[in-house]
């Protein structure tokens, strides 16, 4: 009997593993709109929460490593109100403007980091012709072969 209850307690942990991996999404970063348009909708708000907290978590660490007075810290510090998605818009915006963004065809190879930045400009009003340049850019920018190391 004993062993019996032992087996049954073994099968349910093992099912209970099993059940926590299949429920647990793994979300690889997207590269690029290709790899973005792929993803499910609660993946794309996930990983855009994510990238958004990263980010800001990233560049306060350049205050810890370098100290707060110094060059790598200013510099830090203006990137983040420059590009920084934290406080300018939510997990949802960032994913509708991606959406959007990624809508046109000739974008699917723009970077997400590019892309994310543009996004940024273009929800703050920036000039039209200076968010083309820079589409333009990021597109040629997207469509070159990666090199392999």
């Amino acid at each position: 009997m004993r062993k019996i209850v032992v087996g049954i307690a073994l099968l349910l942990c093992a099912m209970a593993g099993f059940a926590a991996d299949a429920t647990t999404p793994e979300i690889n970063a997207p590269n690029n709109g290709s790899d973005w348009t792929k993803l499910s909708s609660t993946e794309k708000l996930f990983w855009s929460i994510g990238y958004s907290q990263g980010y800001a978590e990233a560049l306060g660490k350049i205050d810890v490593a370098s100290g707060p007075t110094s060059p790598c810290a200013s510099l830090a510090a203006r990137t983040e109100r420059q590009t920084s998605t934290a406080g300018k818009v939510t997990g949802f915006e960032l994913v509708s403007g991606l959406e959007k963004f990624y809508a046109d065809a000739a974008n699917a190879q723009i970077p997400i980091g590019n892309a994310i930045r543009i996004y940024l400009l273009q929800a703050s009003g920036k000039d039209q012709t200076t968010i083309q340049e820079l589409i333009e850019t990021a597109r040629a920018l997207g469509a070159r072969p990666v090199a392999k190391q």
